[in-house]
């Protein structure tokens, strides 16, 4: 079953106002494990995003375009990640193979066409294992709440067991494929 997660008024009037009818967001910040060397950056980021005036901040992010991780990349490979479910593009990282183990410089992608949202909803890190792990809006999920203190345990637990099955990447029953794409390739033409 695929799931659909609709849209507020206020994605509506934008997608309707926009050339293409839609409103497509690439995440600015890259989202990395919590001690890679673009933390530092990043924080640098929302500093000066926090204290520039609420009108400059849009055209601030505009002329950076999105921020990349500053990791060494060298036998890495840029991947797209898309949905096996829906296939939907979610996002966009650096690695050395299909198994994304040594993954780095995540950009999540989603779209709205005003009516409903597509692509990755969720991205995470697993706080045991800090592999990336996703939440499609169609319901595809493999985040990990092995760590979770604010769900009662048993709930915890379930939704734990079934988002393990398909979590590991590069493997038959991934809920989400990899594949090399072009070093810059942009998702939104």
């Amino acid at each position: 079953m695929i799931r659909k997660i609709f849209s507020s008024r206020e994605t509506n009037v934008m997608a309707k106002k926009a050339k293409n009818k839609k409103v497509q967001i690439m995440s600015f910040f890259p989202i990395d494990r919590f001690d890679c060397e673009c933390a530092k950056d990043i924080l640098e980021w929302k500093k000066k995003l926090a204290t520039s005036p609420e009108k400059d901040r849009a055209s601030l992010m505009s002329k950076q375009g999105y921020l990349t991780c500053s990791h060494n990349k060298e036998g890495m490979r840029r991947r797209v990640i898309t949905c096996k479910n829906c296939k939907e593009v979610l996002g966009y990282c650096w690695a050395t193979d299909d198994t994304l183990k040594d993954w780095c410089d995540f950009h999540y992608i989603q779209w709205s066409d005003g009516e409903e949202w597509h692509g990755c909803f969720t991205p995470h890190i697993s706080p045991i294992t800090q592999q990336l792990c996703l939440e499609c809006c169609c319901g595809a999920d493999t985040r990990d709440f092995s760590a979770n203190m604010t769900l009662p345990g048993k709930v915890a637990y379930r939704i734990e067991e079934k988002n393990k099955i398909g979590r590991k990447f590069g493997e038959k029953d991934s809920k989400f494929q990899t594949r090399i794409v072009s070093a810059n390739v942009l998702p939104f033409k």
